[in-house]
């Protein structure tokens, strides 16, 4: 029956379902990944940052997009938006990115809680660091969290705009990644101090420069205490970091007014030293 076809005939209806299979499939594995690389890939310059805080110094969209690929997703596809979230989830600077939201014209907004340095955390010089042996001392930013901040971001200029946290035998060695928590409890107590005093130093309290941790060798709660050094004042024995105060010690908020009016008084803020820790 097929030798009674005519070759041609043949031809005419294998022809055209060769053709129409061939364009099938370079669509569905070419063409259509073409189109949507062309049209729907998400780019760089479409992703915008809500309330970007004064202190990011960071290009974090170029970084996460480098950093995750994010070229290679879709507008069309519906996990898309998780997965951008989660990327910048994953950047030290991102504390929690609480949405992503698509606009048109493939345009990207993202809205993101990022961590605010509170303190600088000084660094030892560690002798393992320089061939010479003689090393060098540093300053590592860290949020009210502990978590270390990106240096690149911070130049030595911006030091003395931050509390400075002196403890004992702390190495930047011991944190060599950012995003990384400085767990030491010395590190713990003083940060609570800072992001305590924190939202003031820029209402009149400016004054205050440092904190240093020493052991607490009277017994009470806590294991750490805290003072403060002033720029052109006392240095001030502050105790306790706030909420670590043993039962006869006074309460941080207590402290903090005492601290007030020890800065408006040039009497006061003349002498070199004062204890916050005895109740007056």
């Amino acid at each position: 029956m097929f030798r009674a076809i005519p070759k041609a005939a043949i031809l005419s209806m294998v022809g055209p379902m060769a053709l129409l299979l061939a364009g099938y499939l370079g669509w569905r594995f070419y063409g259509a990944k073409a189109l949507d690389a062309a049209y729907y890939a998400v780019k760089q310059e479409n992703i915008h940052i809500s309330d970007r805080p004064p202190w990011l110094k960071s290009d974090v969209v170029a970084e996460v997009f480098e950093q995750n690929g994010l070229g290679r997703m879709s507008l069309l596809d519906d996990l898309t938006a998780a997965v951008i979230a989660k990327a910048f989830d994953g950047h030290p600077w991102v504390k929690k990115t609480h949405r992503v939201h698509r606009m048109a014209g493939g345009q990207i907004m993202i809205n993101a809680e990022f961590r605010q340095p509170v303190a600088m955390v000084h660094c030892d010089a560690d002798p393992s660091s320089d061939s010479g042996g003689a090393g060098q001392e540093s300053f590592l930013p860290v949020d009210g969290e502990g978590i270390l901040l990106p240096t690149k971001d911070f130049s030595q200029e911006d030091i003395p705009d931050y509390m400075l946290i002196y403890a004992q035998n702390i190495r930047a060695s011991d944190y060599p990644r950012v995003g990384m928590i400085m767990a030491d409890p010395q590190i713990s107590e003083a940060i609570l101090l800072c992001r305590f005093l924190g939202p003031l130093r820029s209402h009149g309290l400016s004054k205050l420069s440092s904190v240093y941790v020493y052991p607490n060798t009277g017994g009470g709660k806590s294991r750490w205490k805290l003072e403060l050094t002033t720029k052109g004042g006392p240095r001030i024995m502050w105790g306790s970091a706030p909420t670590h105060e043993s039962s006869n010690e006074p309460t941080a908020n207590v402290k903090l007014k005492r601290l007030a009016e020890l800065i408006g008084d040039s009497a006061q803020w003349a002498q070199a030293e004062v204890d916050l820790t005895v109740t007056r």
